[in-house]
């Protein structure tokens, strides 16, 4: 009961994000043969090489949680559990719905299909990303990627998606291959619309405890920081340092959990950064 009362928003956007997703899939996507991103758009596609050529009818919620559970697991021991209870809650809801909401083509035009399904699925998926958690799937591996290596993440989710398309173009034609590349691009754009994964930040940490918080922070997030220790409180006159750094809010998440793990009291101060001149990595 805590957690719901504490985390209620993020509950409600993992709701959202199970129903908007289903929809997408259930009435424009699937129908049409069409795909989303990721692990259910992968689900899709072995729903329909089942049903194409072994002449087999399974559902699409069952491959979503059979792929998803793996990735769980792992996002629970190496993401935390806020952030793994939240991404089950979004994999759980996307699959209820998908079982509930009967599969029902609403339009025999590809290209609507396209771009509505789009709409729905990179709705629930920015509204849960603005929240701090994510929709499981490769979300999870692209985060693990991020944190371990510090490589782009962008390149899990293109090659998943590459391979995605270049199986259902041999499959099923190239034509509907092209519409779901109009489908993914239409999830992309929504979810930056709602959620600006590529949008930059400074934060700005104040702590008696910086190098603690900056060893944590540069063995995690791969980034630059600046560190003052020459600071004083005007109001309570004890000296205190500040740690400055350039994220990008896909990795606000674990910064600040790591700064108030390494310091309760920490101050963190979080700005819009409009533009940067020099190298910086989108992670």
């Amino acid at each position: 009961m805590t957690f719901i009362k504490n985390y209620y928003k993020s509950i409600l956007a993992a709701l959202f994000y199970g129903i908007t997703s289903a929809l997408g899939i259930q009435l424009l996507l699937q129908p049409a043969k069409l795909y989303t991103s990721g692990v259910t758009g992968a689900s899709q596609l072995i729903v329909n090489l089942l049903n194409q050529f072994a002449d087999m009818n399974t559902p699409v919620y069952l491959w979503y949680v059979l792929l998803n559970l793996p990735l769980i697991i792992l996002a629970w021991l190496k993401l935390g559990k806020k952030f793994t209870i939240l991404s089950i809650i979004s994999v759980a809801s996307a699959s209820l719905f998908i079982l509930i909401i009967p599969l029902y083509p609403i339009t025999k035009d590809p290209l609507l299909s396209a771009v509505f399904g789009g709409i729905l699925s990179g709705a629930g998926i920015g509204l849960c990303f603005r929240y701090g958690f994510s929709t499981g799937g490769t979300d999870i591996i692209a985060l693990i990627v991020q944190r371990s290596t510090g490589q782009s993440v962008g390149q899990v989710s293109f090659a998943i998606n590459a391979v995605i398309i270049t199986i259902a173009g041999f499959a099923f034609g190239w034509e509907l291959a092209l519409y779901t590349i109009i489908s993914i691009y239409i999830t992309n754009m929504v979810i930056d619309k709602m959620y600006i994964q590529q949008q930059k930040i400074t934060v700005t940490v104040y702590s008696h405890r910086v190098d603690d918080i900056s060893k944590e922070l540069l063995k995690s997030l791969n980034r630059g920081l600046t560190l003052d220790y020459h600071l004083r409180g005007a109001y309570s006159g004890e000296e205190i340092g500040s740690i400055t750094m350039v994220l990008t809010k896909y990795q606000l998440f674990f910064a600040k959990k790591i700064i108030l793990k390494e310091d309760p009291q920490a101050f963190i101060n979080i700005q819009p950064t409009m533009s940067i001149a020099g190298k910086f990595n989108d992670n």
